[in-house]
């Protein structure tokens, strides 16, 4: 799949930002895009027309999370094992936090090889 499959721009920043971190594949999951570090999906990505929404993990953002999903608890939740959705309308850009969460969820769920090799200054 390519960068121009996403309709909106917000969709297609956040899905750079998962491109950037090492080793990372990109696939399909039911309706979502699933951006997977080996076998470990660490971010999805769907649209709608209007929308496009994130899940993704966070450890540490926790709190900060949480903040931000209070202004749109329809739009935004967190699970109780720390998995974040968010929904935007297609006229959104994604806030500049969010790249911070993609590179917590991959830190969080690969292998630890690779967290390394990101902490080496091989990728993110």
């Amino acid at each position: 799949m390519t960068r121009e499959d996403f309709r909106h721009e917000g969709t297609r920043a956040l899905r750079e930002r998962a491109l950037e971190l090492p080793r990372v594949a990109e696939g399909d999951s039911c309706v979502k895009r699933a951006f997977k570090a080996r076998t470990k999906g660490f971010l999805y990505l769907g649209e709608t027309d209007g929308t496009y929404n994130v899940m993704l993990k966070v450890g540490d953002s926790l709190d900060a999370v949480r903040t931000f999903c209070a202004d749109r608890p329809e739009d935004r939740s967190v699970g109780s094992t720390n998995w974040v959705t968010l929904h935007f309308g297609s006229d959104e850009a994604p806030p500049p936090v969010l790249s911070d969460w993609i590179e917590e969820s991959y830190r969080l769920l690969a292998p630890k090889k690779l967290v390394a090799e990101l902490e080496a200054g091989d990728g993110g």
